[in-house]
């Protein structure tokens, strides 16, 4: 299988790991940085006309991109706005990003720092179960009133937070 096929299929994606496993030896001596996780691309596949969408996993985040197939000039005003993007699962802000090298890109934090990750293998695991969510539509209002989960709140099982206990009997 060649580096784009296990990559996401767009060589759009392997320039961009590369890119960041060039700034990963500036960012190994900071505190923030976790060596037990590698910098990769995870899940990127097409979104809308002309982006691709997935997370992208280094030693210091963990983010949703969305990534124009074809570069897009940098424009340093645009970079540190908010843009609210419509996901499958609903609309999420993020943030303009990018270099020269890359262009332009619109990032969503789902980790940073990543410290808390302490196994080979678990923040990758997150970031394939964050994409999962995220790229699954939530259900219309008031269905599965009657199915035992119905009061589980997403947001907290998405950002790993215990839902709320029941009231006492």
């Amino acid at each position: 299988m060649s580096a784009p096929d296990r990559l996401g299929g767009h060589p759009r994606v392997p320039a961009l790991v590369e890119r960041f496993r060039r700034i990963d030896a500036a960012m190994r001596d900071l505190p923030l940085y976790n060596d037990k996780i590698e910098i990769e691309a995870i899940g990127f596949r097409p979104f809308g006309e002309d982006a691709l969408l997935g997370v992208l996993l280094t030693p210091w985040f963990m983010n949703l991109l969305l990534l124009p197939t074809e570069p897009q000039p940098m424009d340093m005003a645009a970079v540190g706005k908010t843009v609210p993007i419509e996901l499958p699962a609903g609309m999420r802000n993020f943030v303009v990003g990018g270099d020269q090298e890359i262009g332009l890109y619109k990032a969503y934090s789902l980790h940073s720092p990543l410290l808390n990750f302490k196994l080979p293998g678990q923040a990758r695991a997150e970031a394939k179960r964050l994409l999962a969510l995220l790229t699954t539509p939530a259900p219309p209002e008031g269905a599965g009133k009657d199915d035992s989960t119905s009061d589980v709140d997403r947001r907290a099982l998405l950002f790993g937070r215990s839902p709320d206990p029941a009231p006492p009997a």
